[in-house]
């Protein structure tokens, strides 16, 4: 799951870093700026955001700054505290699933005004990105 996620992510970005850079020949040396210029990018940017999210819970490594190892010495607490943090990331993480299919599902119908997509696939990434992440957080813990 960690692959598919750095892949797709990997390829969401350069196809960001072609975008941009085509956008930004066309308004200064061509004089156009495509209708398109400002949705797809961020439409990509959002997906991008969540592969990257879901990489970090496979990972181990999503919010984990060190701290509690600084402040924790090894042993019963420590594990405790990880414990917490996992159960608190699985249960934000069942929330943005459920609120992000209502939010899909909600705007789904609505167009965007550039591409004339469905308007739901800003918000599809929320529940998709929920349900790996939360997949890659629970394998992770359970092993």
């Amino acid at each position: 799951m960690d692959r598919l996620a750095l892949s797709l992510g990997g390829i969401g970005v350069g196809m960001l870093a072609c975008i941009v850079a085509w956008v930004v020949f066309s308004r200064y040396a061509l004089g156009v700026t495509p209708r398109w210029s400002e949705e797809l990018p961020r439409m990509i940017l959002v997906w991008v955001t969540f592969f990257g999210v879901i990489s970090g819970f496979v990972r181990g490594s999503h919010f984990q700054a060190g701290i509690i190892d600084l402040l924790i010495r090894p042993g019963l607490l420590r594990r405790a505290v990880g414990w917490m943090a996992t159960a608190a990331s699985a249960v934000f993480l069942a929330v943005l699933f459920v609120t992000g299919w209502q939010i899909t599902g909600f705007t789904w119908h609505h167009a965007t005004t550039a591409l004339n997509l469905p308007g739901g696939l800003f918000y599809l990434c929320l529940p998709i990105g929920a349900a790996l992440s939360l997949i890659g957080l629970l394998a992770r813990s359970g092993s």
